[in-house]
């Protein structure tokens, strides 16, 4: 009923979208309002970077108006796609590199090849990194410009580190030390790490590298079965589930922290660890006004135990392919992904540019953080790049909450004939098939 329920609200407010939204091209003398969409407009510092933003291009294009649009970050990939089959979506739309393939795989966002072309085409594109730049193709056609790209660290409270015997300068670097640093930090009421255990995407962020680590992947080399079957998946996963559901160093209610609570318990210094994305400490800032971030927080690489590898974080905007205004949302875009601006997110929220001439600027490499973000590009891995991913990881957040909770074991969440493990309803390939234990609104 409540999922019924969900669903029938997300149809009415489609229905309401078509209805504001349908209508054709500004006429003559009307403003053409390009609407922004992403979940950060509520969200300081990176409201700030977004206000400036839009407000310096309406100031300076007088004949468009960047309009606000906001999403949730847990159901943003859903909203869209209602919104793009009623075609309502956003003119201008946030997302991760996962969803890429999904959206352009049904026609929901606009090839951008053509207007690549007229800015220079190959010469326009070789300012942006190249392996970022691939999350953004499918099939020979690309679909947006990434504007960050972000690998993943280990940020720890130093202070924290010393009241509990640690010491700061040397961070754990396998699956084994931190849990040993976890438990020791796990004292008066605080907690030694923060994980996210709620559906959202950024949980694959903090698990990945923990089965990538061990040695496991989620799908075989050809992307036809799943993977997780091994005794290193298993190995990962149950390291990351463990920390909470074992041995108790993560806070209570782990499957409704998402990205944010974690970041709040930790700037309230209620969590000594987490594994975070760059833009993290002016966050803890933004939180907490009176926490001395760049004092006592520290960064280190992941530990991720026989491989070392990190996860990264992969943003980008898309066009609709239903927008009305496609040289205005061109010219919007542009300037979103511009150098000044791009610099400018990077002083405000701490977002690391995917654009060349940002990612060598000296206000980056005079960071005490973003050095060592940056140290971790050439060891970041994604997950494979197909349509169907969605679908794999609704089911993978299911089986990491089963195991959470106690529901199953780590073992029965990953196995392959458990009545709704991982593993079954990935094993029937090709993926296209896959049905079972999947949100209805992601099959």
């Amino acid at each position: 009923m409540v999922r019924n329920s969900r669903r029938w609200v997300m149809g009415a407010l489609v229905i309401g979208l078509a209805v504001v939204f349908l209508a054709g091209p500004a006429t003559a003398g009307e403003k053409v309002k390009i609407r922004f969409q992403t979940w950060h407009w509520n969200e300081k510092p990176v409201f700030f970077a977004l206000e400036e933003f839009m407000n310096e291009f309406n100031k300076n294009n007088p004949g468009i108006e960047v309009v606000r649009d906001e999403s949730r970050y847990g159901d943003k990939e859903t909203v869209y796609i209602a919104a793009s089959q009623a075609k309502a979506a956003a003119d201008i739309a946030h997302f991760q590199h996962r969803a890429i393939p999904l959206f352009a795989d049904r026609g929901y966002i606009m090839d951008l090849t053509p207007f690549i072309e007229k800015e220079g085409g190959e010469k326009f594109l070789a300012q942006w990194d190249q392996k970022a730049l691939e999350t953004c193709k499918y099939k020979g056609k690309i679909y947006c410009l990434n504007d960050y790209v972000n690998p993943l660290a280990l940020l720890y409270n130093t202070q924290h580190f010393k009241e509990a015997g640690l010491d700061p300068n040397k961070p754990p670097t396998n699956p084994a030390e931190l849990l040993d640093a976890a438990k020791k930090l796990t004292r008066n009421g605080r907690y030694g790490i923060g994980l996210i255990g709620s559906r959202q995407e950024g949980l694959f962020m903090r698990l990945n590298p923990f089965i990538w680590g061990a040695g496991g992947e989620f799908l075989t080399p050809d992307n036809k079965r799943s993977a997780l079957d091994s005794p290193e998946a298993l190995e990962g996963f149950r390291a990351y589930v463990e920390l909470y559901s074992k041995h108790k160093v993560v806070p209570p209610g782990v499957i409704e922290q998402g990205a944010q609570e974690v970041r709040t318990q930790v700037a309230h210094e209620k969590v000594s660890m987490e594994i975070g994305v760059i833009q993290a400490p002016l966050i803890y800032k933004a939180i907490n006004p009176n926490f001395k971030v760049d004092e006592v927080m520290a960064a280190a690489p992941i530990p991720s135990g026989k491989k070392r590898v990190s996860s990264v974080e992969y943003g980008m905007r898309v066009i609709s392919a239903f927008t009305k205004n496609p040289e205005e949302a061109w010219k919007v875009y542009k300037s979103w992904v511009s150098k000044d601006v791009q610099l400018r997110n990077f002083k405000i929220y701490g977002v690391m540019s995917a654009r060349l001439d940002v990612k060598s600027a000296p206000e980056i490499a005079n960071n005490k953080f973003a050095k060592v973000f940056a140290a971790q590009g050439p060891y970041g891995k994604i997950e494979p790049l197909i349509p169907e991913w969605p679908k794999i990881g609704d089911a993978m957040i299911t089986g990491v909450q089963e195991a959470f909770t106690g529901t199953k074991t780590t073992e029965q969440a990953l196995k392959v004939n458990e009545p709704g493990g991982i593993i079954r309803p990935l094993a029937r390939c090709p993926l296209a098939g896959v049905r079972d234990g999947l949100r209805p609104d992601l099959a």
